[in-house]
């Protein structure tokens, strides 16, 4: 089975050279190559950053679908949550991907790694945070509402 992220960025030159370009970053951690992949990846495929930014991409994003699209704010935040070993670089790349081609991660999968098999009925996720640094939090287990959380994002399981 072929890596969907590899085929991008064979065919996709802009993309190669930039991962080229902040890898060779070496006075950077990959913590922070990670950082400067998300701005400029979103910079050079005019993604949405945060939530706010996604009504101005919709017609980019392809609003066509289903799926109501995401910001890269959301499914970097998402995806360190499912998989926090994972390279962070790869997983700026890989919520790059997702975004761009309006493949938003299950919010179900989330909701399960947290509480298992039967996550509660109106199960809510929040993200807060800002940019590269989201946080997924689970405000029904916190005791709080998502607003005195800070979220700036907020999904239902349904």
């Amino acid at each position: 089975m072929s890596n969907p992220i590899q085929e991008w960025m064979s065919k996709d030159k802009a993309l190669h050279d930039l991962v080229v370009e902040i890898q060779s970053m070496d006075d950077k951690t990959p913590m922070e190559q990670a950082e400067i992949a998300f701005y400029r990846v979103a910079q050079l495929y005019n993604l949405p950053k945060m939530p706010q930014d996604v009504v101005d991409c919709e017609d980019e994003l392809g609003d066509d679908d289903d799926e109501e699209p995401r910001s890269l704010f959301v499914e970097h935040a998402l995806l360190r949550y499912l998989e926090p070993d994972i390279d962070p670089r790869g997983i700026v790349l890989t919520s790059a991907y997702y975004v761009k081609n309006n493949l938003p991660i299950d919010i179900r999968v989330v909701a399960e790694k947290e509480f298992g098999e039967n996550p509660p009925e109106n199960c809510m996720i929040g993200i807060r945070g800002q940019d590269f640094y989201g946080e997924v939090i689970f405000p029904q287990k916190e005791g709080k509402s998502w607003l005195e959380l800070g979220c700036v994002y907020m999904a239902k399981m349904i």
